[in-house]
């Protein structure tokens, strides 16, 4: 990186004089302040002796070592997502370089700086077994100074055997037991890990492990254990989990195929994310957590709607979001859930898949006097959907704001007129769908601590790439 010529002006003739330099300490301090503390490093590596002073002393919340990340593509060539538009592609020997560049950066920094603390240390790049030592070197380093935010993500282009990912390690480094969130991506995390985690971490209330190959029977139990927020997701090893967490307020479960989870003890669950695409079983869902459906306040399903028996009562449920894919004419049959919940106060549902079916269902509503807001993703007008928005309209008598994200702007201007017949004073939000072949994303997100917040999309969003953009002209207040 050079030095810009803005910032060196002539002096004396043909000597050239950095003035910038010469700044008083607390002015250089608030220069140094609007750079990310994981860049300052670089971008003032070729400045004076004094500058790396200053930086190595600087108060910092945490380090976000992030860069935009290479995807692999055909020929055995590497593509990085920022130089798409370039053409420009990597080989392999360059992906390596590339490690070996990120690896030295995040290692000067983390041994360069010198502050007493660091709050918050986030590393996501393709780094595996291979660079173990450095990487326990920086948890080490973070822990000794009482790190209370720890994200790993360590992804891969290719496939990577089970024992090339990178082992977390089960050493009680000093400052550990300050650790209140620990997130977990693609990283090597046995059972025993996890036990050895959640016994010397006091103070931890978030646990999210991911798509760790180790992961077989992990067990959560504890009298004392102020775990709160727990995301145990895309560990397709995973035979059994079992739950015994005092504090436990959400649970997130995402995975291909079920799984038995025992929920021995969670009196203040309240929020539960689950997702099983292949063998989803709606009875066996309510079977495993039977006893917790009633406390539920947000539940998230990601499924393939197959036939819904009767449901327990969901008597806390306020918030209540669907993922539907090939459902076809079942689409109706979510009817029994959400009148199972008879105070549910928000209601939103994404369609990925579309199939034309009649509904075949003719039964009378029951009317909800809490459900104010409901929102449609993936809304292409045909009959099956129609009549389900028409069905909520109907049970709906309080509502105040209904949300559709559609590709059909006919089908959503009826609906608007209908809305003006029935719903005198609600607001319609009609969103324009870029692309109707959606990716649709399960939960990425973490609770007070996000996990992954800039690669991966919100709760059951969409991926930025296809996006969803406002129609400007669609939003406005029926009268």
């Amino acid at each position: 990186m050079e030095l810009p010529n803005s910032k060196m002006v002539k002096h004396d003739g043909n000597n050239r004089r950095d003035r910038i330099s010469e700044l008083p300490d607390d002015v250089l301090m608030g220069i140094l302040s609007f750079l990310p503390p994981e860049e300052a490093v670089l971008k003032t590596s070729f400045l004076s002796h004094r500058w790396k002073q200053l930086w190595e002393s600087l108060p910092v919340s945490g380090f976000n070592f992030r860069v935009p990340m290479p995807v692999w593509c055909r020929g055995g060539h590497v593509k990085n997502l920022k130089d798409l538009r370039d053409g420009k592609y990597m080989t392999v020997e360059d992906m390596r370089r590339e490690c070996s560049k990120f690896v030295e950066w995040v290692n000067n920094v983390m041994i360069s700086h010198q502050g007493s603390t660091i709050d918050e240390l986030r590393v996501r790049f393709y780094l595996d077994k291979d660079s173990q030592g450095y990487i326990d070197k920086w948890i080490e380093i973070a822990m000794r100074k009482q790190v209370k935010k720890l994200e790993l993500d360590f992804p891969s282009l290719l496939h990577r055997p089970s024992n090339a990912h990178y082992p977390f390690p089960q050493e009680c480094f000093p400052g550990i037991e300050f650790l209140t969130s620990l997130c977990l991506v693609k990283v090597g995390v046995s059972d025993e890990a996890t036990e050895f985690v959640l016994s010397n971490c006091p103070m931890l209330e978030t646990l999210h492990l991911k798509n760790s190959p180790l992961l077989i029977h992990p067990k959560v139990s504890g009298s004392s254990l102020r775990l709160k927020h727990l995301n145990i997701s895309h560990s397709e090893c995973i035979q059994t989990i079992e739950i015994s967490a005092p504090n436990l307020v959400s649970f997130e479960y995402h995975k291909l195929r079920k799984v038995p989870f025992h929920i021995w003890y969670a009196p203040k669950l309240t929020e539960l994310d689950y997702s099983n695409w292949l063998d989803f079983n709606i009875a066996y869902l309510v079977s495993q957590l039977y006893n917790y459906l009633p406390q539920l306040v947000t539940l998230r399903l990601s499924l393939f709607l197959m036939d819904l028996p009767r449901f327990p009562k969901f008597t806390s449920l306020r918030n209540l979001t669907c993922i539907t894919a090939s459902i076809g004419n079942r689409l109706l049959l979510l009817k029994s859930l959400i009148e199972a919940s008879p105070f549910l106060h928000k209601f939103k549902l994404l369609i990925k898949d579309h199939k034309e079916f009649k509904s075949g269902i003719e039964e009378e509503a029951q009317p909800n006097k809490y459900l104010k807001e409901v929102e449609i993703v993936g809304f292409l007008g045909q009959s099956v959907e129609v009549e389900f928005v028409t069905y909520l309209l109907k049970i709906a008598i309080k509502l105040e704001k209904i949300v559709i994200h559609g590709k059909l702007e006919r089908m959503t201007q009826n609906l608007a007129h209908q809305l003006m017949k029935n719903r005198p004073g609600a607001e319609l939000v009609q969103l324009n769908l870029i692309s109707v072949n959606m990716s649709i994303v399960a939960n990425r997100g973490g609770r007070g601590f996000e996990c992954g917040e800039a690669y991966y999309p919100p709760i059951y969003g969409l991926r930025k790439d296809y996006g969803i953009v406002p129609n400007k002209s669609a939003r406005r207040k029926l009268d």
